[in-house]
């Protein structure tokens, strides 16, 4: 039996012959894809699903994979106006003394919600930030990061590491030390690792030259990989720069097929070798500042065969997980380096974020609408007057749509929103998450950081 039907669309299925069916239709039952092609065809094979969803004027594809942001940024997004390192201060201080386990569930539905409704049905979530504070001080911060997810019902890969030496740091007033941080982390892993949609990968900061540390980060990393292997699990980093990568691979063996890393600005030569020789992959984030900081080679990249996928970065102050708005800048960021217009078309930005993303993340049944895939499916209006006239299908989605556009989302053949409302109440999600936000700013003392200087008449902050 035929568990859903989404006929009447165009089909952008991303296979390897990347077909684009214009009156196409997609076949689900029991989570995953039965049939794609045209409408009539899978129709007629199909005639009595139990739920059906019309999709005349829309673009039918793969989920969006957002491969990386941050969980716990979502509720410290609006402070700083712009203070980089104000905001980095203020992640360091509320990840470690003002965001008890309710802060990280409020926070994990209402990234979760906005990732959804951006028509993303999986993403990466760094539990932490600033310079690798992460909160695995106690496993019940991730616990709860898991748990608000898997309300919401999106794929989630929950990213943990140590944060950086020297210990033991200071988590609400109590001194913790690695080894605490590590058997905080393999509690995750045995409680959440597979369950449901919930994933988790290791992580370690990346290595800034600090020799004294040196023989302790060497230890660390090859905790992160063997947690990691016992676990069949990913290893990431995040901020890769100038000849980080190098070493991470050759000083400290972090690399390989398993690995993927974010920014990854101004390489040296030796970093795109190491990557070549590893396999790893690269996450590009072309809104983040650390694109505005360095530049992240995407072409040169992709054409020495280096996996580079789409990252968010977010939710973060001057950017939402809005992948569509991503894609966009991944073109313009790469063409403007180069004065050439002709670089990254539509096509290619869009397999960052889909299929590729799946490959690169170990995830080689998504990324694809065929038979046998699992059925993460969205859909997207294209009968909007920013969408018209109607020619050139894939173009559109990429230059024109935004993540406002996505009407309908499928979770593994579960329809999670339709017609652009979402399973959930999503005043609930909001109003949850503007209480634990108003409680972190009373805790951490803050609040002045939630001042909003919009630099009126000013060239420069």
């Amino acid at each position: 039996m035929t568990d859903l039907l989404i006929s009447g669309g165009v089909v952008v299925t991303m296979d390897a012959a990347r077909r684009v069916i214009p009156d196409g239709a997609v076949a689900v039952a029991g989570g995953r894809i039965l049939a794609v092609g045209p409408r009539a065809e899978v129709e007629a094979a199909h005639p009595a699903p139990r739920q059906r969803i019309e999709a005349r004027g829309r673009a039918v594809l793969p989920g969006l994979i957002d491969a990386h942001g941050h969980a716990g940024h979502g509720l410290i997004k609006t402070m700083g106006s712009g203070d980089s390192a104000a905001w980095f201060e203020a992640c360091a201080r509320i990840y470690t003394h003002a965001s008890p386990p309710d802060f990280w569930k409020a926070e994990a539905r209402l990234a979760a919600l906005e990732r959804l409704m951006f028509g993303i049905t999986t993403g990466v979530s760094v539990l932490g930030g600033g310079d690798c504070v992460m909160r695995v001080d106690r496993p019940d911060h991730g616990a709860a990061h898991a748990e608000g997810v898997a309300e919401i019902g999106i794929r989630d890969i929950m990213a943990v590491g140590y944060t950086r030496p020297p210990f033991p740091r200071l988590y609400d007033g109590v001194p913790v030390d690695a080894a605490q941080q590590l058997a905080s982390m393999r509690a995750l892993f045995r409680d959440w690792h597979g369950r449901g949609r919930q994933m988790l990968c290791t992580m370690m900061p990346v290595w800034r030259g600090d020799a004294t540390h040196r023989e302790e980060i060497a230890a660390q990393g090859r905790d992160m990989l063997a947690l990691a292997a016992e676990y069949g699990a990913l290893f990431h980093q995040d901020g890769h720069r100038a000849g980080s990568i190098a070493a991470a691979h050759l000083q400290f063996g972090l690399l390989s097929p398993r690995a993927f890393l974010s920014h990854c600005t101004d390489l040296t030569e030796e970093d795109i070798a190491a990557l070549v020789e590893s396999g790893a992959s690269v996450v590009h984030n072309p809104t983040a500042i650390a694109a505005v900081r360095g530049f992240c080679p995407v072409v040169r990249l992709l054409e020495a065969g280096v996996p580079v996928i789409l990252g968010s970065d977010a939710t973060a102050p001057d950017r939402s997980s809005d992948l569509f708005r991503h894609m966009m800048m991944a073109r313009r960021y790469a063409q403007r380096a180069a004065a050439d217009e002709n670089l990254l078309p539509p096509g290619r930005v869009l397999e960052m974020c889909t299929v590729d993303a799946a490959r690169a993340l170990g995830l080689d049944d998504l990324g694809v609408l065929a038979p046998g895939m699992r059925a993460d499916i969205i859909t997207v209006d294209l009968s909007a007057p920013h969408m018209a006239p109607a020619h050139m299908p894939v173009w559109r989605l990429v230059c024109f749509a935004t993540g406002a556009d996505v009407r309908d989302v499928v979770v593994e053949g579960e329809v999670l929103m339709r017609e652009r409302i979402p399973h959930v109440d999503v005043g609930r999600v909001v109003a949850e998450a503007e209480r634990q936000a108003e409680a972190m700013l009373a805790r951490s003392g803050l609040a002045a950081l939630a001042q909003e200087d919009p630099g009126w008449g000013r060239v420069r902050r």
